[in-house]
């Protein structure tokens, strides 16, 4: 089976680091790019075409919000998992109307970001643990309850 091939976006470079560090020891993903800007992010998927982008939504320039949707215009076939550092339901919202698969808090990336990308589908759209506790399935702006995944910590 070949491996997801991942470039991971973050402009702080611990945290991309550590994002890169995490995904490394998951045998069947494969981070080919980093990047610490929506600009280069957008450059380097019309480039590279990865399977996966794991995008920071506060990156100088363009947001992250602001570049998925140039980012699946160059490369539709790329699944989107933002990181924030925020827990915001709004936040979750818009990454889910650009094109995005999840929403996973910096806070929780360690143990969550990991099960998101396995999760991965074209039908759901995972939430991080941050927004399940404040009752994401309740205030999902609009987003079909049905495409909700991750929400009660199982594959339902």
């Amino acid at each position: 089976m070949p491996k997801l091939r991942v470039l991971v976006v973050d402009d702080h470079n611990v945290v991309r680091r550590a994002i890169c560090s995490l995904l490394s020891q998951e045998p069947t993903l494969d981070v080919i790019c980093q990047s610490a800007t929506g600009e280069d992010a957008v450059r380097k998927a019309a480039e590279l075409h990865p399977d996966l982008v794991v995008l920071d939504i506060g990156l100088p320039g363009i947001s992250g919000i602001e570049a998925a949707p140039q980012i699946l215009k160059t490369s539709p076939t790329s699944k989107i998992i933002f990181l924030s550092q925020h827990d915001s339901l709004q936040m979750a919202n818009e990454a889910s109307r650009v094109g995005g698969h999840g929403y996973v808090a910096k806070i929780d990336a360690a143990s969550e970001l990991l099960t998101a990308i396995r999760l991965l589908d074209e039908e759901h759209f995972f939430v991080s643990q941050q927004l399940r506790h404040q009752g994401w399935i309740q205030k999902s702006h609009g987003i079909e309850p049905t495409r909700l995944r991750g929400f009660i910590g199982t594959n339902s």
